[in-house]
């Protein structure tokens, strides 16, 4: 008799495993900066410091915020074995977007990495190294730290070798720094090995005016917490000071925290300040006010210098939104952003072409493209600015505290049907229809793209018939020599796509057909013609009733084979006429879109002409009695008629 008592059974997960995917999980190689500095930001610091490790492949990353505290628990969990661990977190989900505690796992990407912190409680830091983590680090790990009174012994230690460039980086983090900058609390990172391809062309700080700039300097501005979308710098940028003061009501909005990066000034290495905020462009100077055209008065918008700003909050189930929108012409944003890389010229790494557009932010971090939001019925007036032209032109970002993926480079189904609701997107139509108002730059580019769009849809319908019209004498045609009218007469042949010519052709020497020649019985007189459902209704050429009976269905197709599926009922068609096809085999199977199969019958009747479909049921057994007749055009005009062909390719 079997124990009916079950032994209790439970999922196994492997940390070394999840582990080794979070940490390789990245779109950019500096996302792990991105990661840091938001922990930073979290951890209510008002200095960041990074250092990059070029010979390393690595960096040194230090904030003053509250550090890992091994004592204190948060959630369950302290700070200190959060860093560690995967799924908890010490933070609260619509407070910081870092909640889910994996972005830190980047760091462990590397052949090394070590951390040095201080809380409040601590009486001196503490430190732990560990080597290779991604691959030694597990859930029998011990990452218990030890304590210190030298912590700068600590740093030095991990560089016994260290050249020139990292020795004057490990000179600038001697004891005097440990006891002003990190003397109560604070972090350090220290990253070497980082597993980064080209590692130096990403993390370089140094600009070299306008032939290089760093990847790593603008990739902060553009991508992370520091680069905060709600931080408008109204007297620089234009916006607003009223807005800007809304924005900066909002939760998690910090300009007070200084971020240095280690940079070449001239000739000497020192900490440059990054500025705060999204890196909008600046207002117009006098000298520029002069030399600007609104959208209306210039010949292309492509070389606009327009300029214009607008932004608001909104609220969405008890949710705050930012939203932005800062025009900058083209001409405009090509001068003044000469940091970004353009069309066939490389200087930073980042794309212009890539900040531009639509784009949604999470607690001021700029998360993922969305320009299809122009995809809703609702926003049809202004379903132009999803054109890649249009974007060149202007910048526009939606803050909420939207819900990302793992590697927070995309957005959860979650965030992204609240981007579909019906009405956060009358929000957002609201916010642009206000702008149109409020600014005439918006207004009139608007009614310029739409100009040009219109004028571009022309030109490319004349370009289309000119093109048609040069064609013409290069495509093959034929004469019917024993039709009294068309004897001298080109006739072109149908192409891929001319479904309609196969049918007016059809149609045409249907009524040209006289009972006396061959094949007249496969010659229908169509009475009807439509480009919606089945294309004709005909009759027999003896036939002059009206009546239901008496009327065939007819399909017109360029080509036709049995691996095609029909996209009408074959139980309404009685003849799909197709400019040409190839034989196919006896019996091969047949389909149609509506659930009915037939087979090939190759017949006397319709030999080096067709074929006919036979046997029609439907799949759940239903018999059609009729046959279909599936014929060659271009075949039965040569057998009815006496053609001469001209093929001049």
């Amino acid at each position: 008799m079997p124990d009916n008592k079950k032994q209790p059974k439970y999922p196994i997960i492997s940390y070394t495993h999840t582990l080794f995917q979070l940490s390789v999980n990245r779109k950019d190689p500096c996302e792990v900066i991105r990661e840091l500095i938001s922990n930073s930001y979290d951890a209510k610091a008002s200095i960041i410091e990074i250092y990059p490790l070029l010979s390393e492949k690595g960096f040194i990353f230090f904030d003053n915020g509250t550090g890992l505290s091994e004592e204190q628990e948060i959630n369950g969990i302290t700070p200190y074995v959060a860093f560690f661990s995967i799924g908890k977190s010490t933070k609260i989900q619509g407070e910081a977007i870092g909640y889910k505690c994996q972005g830190s796992k980047l760091c462990f990407a590397s052949k090394k990495v070590t951390i040095i912190t201080r809380s409040q409680e601590d009486l001196f830091w503490r430190y732990k190294s560990i080597d290779n983590p991604k691959d030694n680090l597990n859930e029998h790990f011990d990452i218990s730290s030890d304590f210190t009174q030298t912590p700068w012994d600590v740093v030095k230690g991990n560089f016994h070798t260290a050249k020139s460039t990292t020795a004057n980086i490990i000179k600038e983090l001697d004891e005097n720094f440990f006891t002003s900058k990190f003397n109560r609390q604070g972090t350090m990172i220290i990253v070497q090995g980082l597993e980064v391809n080209n590692f130096s062309e990403f993390y370089s700080s140094d600009d070299f005016g306008q032939n290089k700039y760093s990847y790593l300097k603008n990739y902060i501005k553009f991508n992370t917490r520091h680069g905060d979308m709600r931080i408008l710098r109204p007297d620089v940028t234009g916006f607003h000071h009223s807005k800007a003061n809304s924005f900066s009501k909002t939760i998690g909005y910090n300009d007070e925290c200084k971020l240095y990066l280690w940079s070449k000034k001239r000739i000497k290495y020192s900490l440059q300040e990054v500025e705060p905020g999204y890196p909008y462009l600046e207002k117009p100077d006098s000298s520029e006010e002069s030399k600007i055209k609104t959208p209306s008065q210039i010949s292309r918008l492509n070389d606009g210098n327009f300029y214009a700003r607008y932004c608001s909050t909104f609220s969405y189930e008890e949710t705050t939104y930012c939203i932005v929108l800062a025009i900058d012409g083209n001409r405009r944003a090509l001068k003044k952003y000469q940091e970004l890389d353009r069309k066939g010229s490389t200087r930073s790494g980042i794309k212009l072409s890539d900040q531009r557009g639509v784009f949604i932010s999470s607690e001021g971090v700029r998360i993922c493209v969305y320009n299809e939001i122009f995809e809703s019925s609702y926003l049809q007036d202004y379903n132009l600015l999803a054109d890649s032209k249009a974007q060149s032109h202007y910048l526009l970002i939606i803050n909420g505290s939207f819900d990302v993926v793992t590697n927070r480079n995309s957005l959860t189904d979650s965030s992204r049907q609240i981007l579909k609701d019906e009405l956060f997107i009358a929000k957002v139509k609201d916010f642009l229809d206000q702008a149109k108002t409020k600014i005439p730059i918006f207004k009139e580019f608007i009614e310029r793209l739409t100009q040009e769009n219109q004028e571009e849809k022309l030109e490319a319908y004349q370009k289309k018939l000119d093109k048609l019209k040069s064609s013409v004498q290069k495509r093959c045609r034929f004469k019917v020599t024993n039709i009294e009218q068309l004897k001298d007469k080109w006739i072109i042949q149908p192409e891929i796509g001319e479904e309609h010519w196969v049918g007016a052709l059809y149609t045409m020497f249907a009524h040209l057909v006289t009972l006396d020649l061959p094949y007249s019985n496969l010659w229908m007189r169509p009475r009807t013609f439509s480009g919606v459902g089945l294309d004709s209704i005909a009759v027999p050429l003896e036939e002059n009733s009206l009546k239901d009976k008496v009327h065939r269905g007819l399909e017109y197709k360029y080509t036709f084979s049995p691996t095609d599926e029909y996209n009408h009922p074959f139980i309404v068609t009685n003849f799909i006429v197709c400019w040409d096809m190839i034989t196919p085999e006896e019996k091969e199977r047949i389909t149609d879109s509506y659930g009915y199969f037939g087979f090939v019958l190759l017949t006397e009747e319709l030999k080096d002409i067709g074929y006919e479909i036979i046997n029609i049921e439907s799949n759940t057994g239903e018999i059609h009695n009729e046959n279909i007749k599936v014929i060659s055009l271009k075949k039965l005009l040569d057998k009815t008629f006496e053609c001469k062909w001209t093929d001049p390719n």
